[in-house]
């Protein structure tokens, strides 16, 4: 930053001394009238008919009167017991309150998704209790950004591709102008876990995800120590060596994080390769040396599988694995597969590669290439484990490779 200038006084009168002849004082420069800037014109997103729509319609679900029933009711045709009964809603429905009469409620009801259909009815006042707002989930129906604020002085932030899921945040300023304020739990890929505004005309309602559709550290991975984005892969990927290829396919999705987008098999075989495995061995495990090898290869540098020495594979510790995170080195572990969490019960009792991407407190993110719809389970990628749960998964791995991990980096 420039150091600071002071101006002189120059053209100041200093006083004559007694006696001295009168001097007569020069008349000072008027001093010019400050610059007034010319307005700039600013640029004010505008809303089509169809994103006002959208926005009224996330108003008036954030700011009405939400109810749930206590006990099984009746949805009628009309405020009396002599109306029509359209279904009866089973215990703890949620309900959107649009008009009241003694002892009556009128009523939205978005249906279950199964045979009772969405729609408008009646309920007894007295089988229903106040709650707060649910919370409204939408989509991109078209590609979009993500902004820093709700006006034109917003940066774009993140480019957010169609179909991306994302939560209006609560509050009272959760839209403004032509914006809605959101979270988005991130797709695994391009989209990170994010926050801020996104276009009206960009978006579409959407149901509310299930548990299983949202990954286990949303909402908290927003506000991540250390969050690594490493596109996640999935091994149950159709392929007949799905059930064993847990290593390259965390292996492709750490070279992908450096920019090098490998396709599937290519790991694969280039993995077997190096262990001297037969290419077409639909069965074939992968040693963790064979993965640091195959990184090795495409010009990255793999850091702690040996020992300074080279004398054996290093243990480590895991304030060697928050220490690799911190520089930004993601760290591929071998586990056993039961020593993770929610896989206690599993009849799978061998060995399995997780991704350390991340710090969050005390606890590690981890992208787990088994996970998501096809495993019937929610999504593989910003998942959350303790250190104990991350110890104790290490600790349990074959006993030649207890605690073995490593680190990759640029250089």
């Amino acid at each position: 930053m420039a150091a600071p200038f002071v101006a002189t006084g120059a053209g100041a009168v200093v006083a004559a001394p007694v006696g001295a002849v009168p001097v007569k004082p020069v008349p000072l420069a008027p001093t010019p009238a400050p610059r007034v800037p010319t307005p700039q014109p600013v640029v004010v997103p505008t809303v089509t008919a169809a994103g006002q729509a959208v926005l009224d319609s996330i108003k008036s679900d954030r700011t009405a009167q939400w109810v749930k029933n206590h006990t099984e009711t009746a949805f009628r045709s009309g405020p009396n017991e002599d109306s029509v009964v359209f279904t009866r809603l089973p215990q703890w429905s949620t309900l959107k309150q649009i008009e009241s009469r003694p002892d009556w409620l009128f009523a939205q009801y978005a249906g279950d998704g199964d045979t009772r259909q969405p729609g408008v009815g009646w309920v007894k006042a007295s089988d229903v209790g106040g709650v707060d707002p649910p919370a409204v989930w939408l989509n991109s129906a078209r590609s979009g950004s993500l902004w820093s604020a709700f006006d034109a002085s917003g940066k774009r932030t993140v480019d957010v591709p169609a179909g991306t899921l994302m939560e209006v945040l609560g509050g009272p300023d959760f839209v403004r102008g032509t914006r809605v304020h959101v979270r988005l739990p991130g797709d695994g890929r391009t989209v990170p876990p994010s926050q801020g505004w996104v276009d009206g005309d960009t978006l579409a309602r959407t149901r509310t995800p299930s548990l299983a559709d949202l990954p286990w550290a949303y909402p908290e991975d927003l506000h991540a120590d250390v969050r690594i984005n490493v596109p996640y892969r999935t091994q149950l990927d159709g392929s007949d060596y799905a059930g064993a290829n847990c290593g390259p396919t965390v292996l492709g999705m750490v070279l992908e994080s450096f920019g090098l987008n490998v396709p599937p098999p290519e790991v694969r075989g280039q993995v077997l390769n190096s262990e001297d495995f037969q290419p077409d061995d639909a069965d074939a495990g992968s040693f963790i040396w064979a993965l640091a090898q195959v990184a090795q290869n495409h010009g990255l540098q793999t850091h702690g599988l040996y020992d300074g020495d080279g004398s054996g594979l290093h243990r480590w510790t895991l304030d060697e694995v928050r220490a690799s995170l911190r520089i930004g080195q993601p760290v591929i572990v071998q586990v056993v597969y039961r020593g993770l969490p929610g896989r206690e019960d599993s009849g799978y009792y061998g060995d399995h590669y997780v991704i350390i991407t991340g710090l969050m407190g005390d606890n590690f993110l981890y992208n787990d290439p088994i996970g998501g719809a096809v495993a019937h389970e929610a999504p593989g990628y910003d998942r959350l484990m303790t250190p104990m749960q991350l110890r104790r998964a290490m600790r349990a791995s074959d006993t030649g490779y207890q605690f073995t991990a490593f680190g990759v980096a640029r250089s």
